[in-house]
């Protein structure tokens, strides 16, 4: 998986316990993770070997997002993800920095900036002279931006729509919508949709898990 979001969300999962905001749309302190199922527009190899090619048009993994509301409005944020089928391994990551801007009490905009990762990594086997394997890898990273919103629909119900564009050899466009339902002071579900696309490959991803609010 990338690297890039993994020690400092480690870092935000032991040091964000500031107190819990009174309105849920403002509060950036908090870390979540669950279940991921990525979908493709195009078939994608999962398994080569001498014999042959696996392809699929899906993965399925996990996600880890943390957020920490460390002075004023201002919030660091850390994301990874990582989903697999048969030996190919899709990672995606951010670090960034963001603001947050209450406009009411239903409502919260954002805007955030760092730098993001995207990681392909296929192992291939191969028998002939000598049995073994070889990885192949593509990884590229870039400066992101993203701006999005907070809108409260119910007293327990959240929705976070959000755009980001993410600098690699070819931009990156993705389209988010967030759905935190509260359970809990502290404990809420999430149940997430995104929408990536560079050049003309397209993923859809599926996100089921848990948030913990501080």
């Amino acid at each position: 998986m990338n690297k890039i979001a993994l020690l400092p969300l480690s870092a935000l999962m032991i040091t964000a316990f500031s107190a819990q905001a009174d309105n849920a749309t403002q509060n950036f302190n908090f870390v979540s993770g669950g279940l991921q199922v990525s979908e493709y527009n195009h078939q994608l190899p999962t398994s080569v070997s001498s014999w042959g090619e696996t392809t699929s048009d899906s993965t399925a993994g996990l996600y880890l997002r943390g957020s920490w509301n460390f002075t004023d409005q201002f919030f660091l944020e850390a994301r990874s993800e990582g989903t697999v089928d048969n030996d190919l391994t899709i990672s995606h990551s951010l670090l960034g920095l963001g603001y947050f801007q209450p406009i009411n009490n239903r409502l919260t905009v954002y805007g955030l900036a760092g730098i993001s990762g995207i990681e392909a990594e296929l192992d291939v086997h191969y028998w002939g002279f000598s049995d073994g394997h070889a990885s192949f890898s593509e990884d590229d990273s870039g400066l992101t931006g993203e701006v999005g919103a907070r809108y409260q629909l119910m007293s327990n119900w959240t929705i976070e729509p959000a755009v980001r564009l993410a600098a690699y050899d070819d931009t990156m466009q993705e389209f988010r919508l967030g759905n935190n339902i509260q359970l809990t002071q502290h404990f809420s579900l999430e149940a997430n949709l995104q929408h990536r696309k560079i050049e003309d490959l397209k993923e859809t991803s599926y996100q089921l898990g848990a948030r913990y609010s501080f």
